[in-house]
């Protein structure tokens, strides 16, 4: 069995931008596990980079090689677009910006690292003892943590007609997963949205990245997996007899 901690996250506002995206400021339903870590990060003190050249520190790095991340979308929150003007700075005139924000998202952050990692973070909910203020992709939209739980998960080895509520990592837009197929006939109510996201990972003690589809539950609703093969950056762990997606 393997130790994995569970926190309940949400705020007034949530601002995920959509990198690919330069014109308009777009924002996503889900954070990336980046995000999830410099979250984590945040609570915990630890920097993501102080100098130009250094977009990721050797403290942030090493913290985020030892975490696999989890994200349940637990509501379904309303994208609010507004515009607003931006100065140019080689023409002396203002041009409207389209921008989006996340109304009232609701998430649960699965987490599974090792033991002193796991009791700093226990340590910090637990206590409301932040080093840094957590927020949601942007400084004006706070994070609230709460509900702090501790699972004993169980490693599933078979895939086949898995169902789950959470985020799926999707690996077959890779090398690393060829065969992925959702099946939504068993459930009408059930409700998806797919985002692609810069996704970081170690492999050969490397630090990459690459994008890829994130399948996304809204409201939690169950999707059934009918066919996957064992993924090389994703796991699945069973706590209390429900299936999570951990990345």
């Amino acid at each position: 069995m393997t130790r994995i901690i569970s926190f309940a996250v949400t705020g007034d506002f949530a601002s995920f931008r959509d990198p690919t995206v330069t014109t308009n400021q777009l924002v996503y339903y889900i954070p990336s596990k980046t995000a999830v870590v410099g979250l984590i990060g945040a609570i915990l003190g630890i920097k993501r980079g102080n100098t130009l050249d250094e977009i990721y520190s050797k403290d942030y790095l090493e913290f985020f090689s030892k975490i696999k991340i989890g994200v349940q979308l637990c509501n379904n929150p309303n994208k609010i677009t507004f515009f607003t003007n931006h100065r140019s700075l080689k023409q002396p005139k203002t041009k409207p910006v389209k921008k989006e924000i996340l109304e009232s998202p609701k998430y649960i952050f699965y987490v599974k690292s090792t033991d002193d990692i796991l009791d700093s973070i226990i340590h910090c909910i637990t206590n409301h003892n932040y080093k840094f203020s957590p927020y949601l992709g942007h400084a004006y939209c706070i994070a609230k943590i709460s509900d702090l739980k501790i699972h004993e998960g169980k490693l599933v080895e078979n895939l086949c007609d898995t169902i789950t509520e959470c985020v799926i990592l999707d690996e077959s837009d890779s090398n690393y997963n060829t065969s992925f197929k959702i099946d939504l006939s068993k459930n009408d109510n059930a409700m998806l949205v797919v985002e692609r996201h810069l996704h970081h990972f170690f492999e050969d003690s490397e630090f990459k990245s690459k994008v890829l589809k994130h399948w996304i539950p809204i409201n939690a609703t169950p999707v059934d997996i009918e066919q996957l093969e064992q993924n090389r950056l994703s796991n699945f762990y069973e706590i209390n007899k429900k299936v999570y997606c951990l990345y």
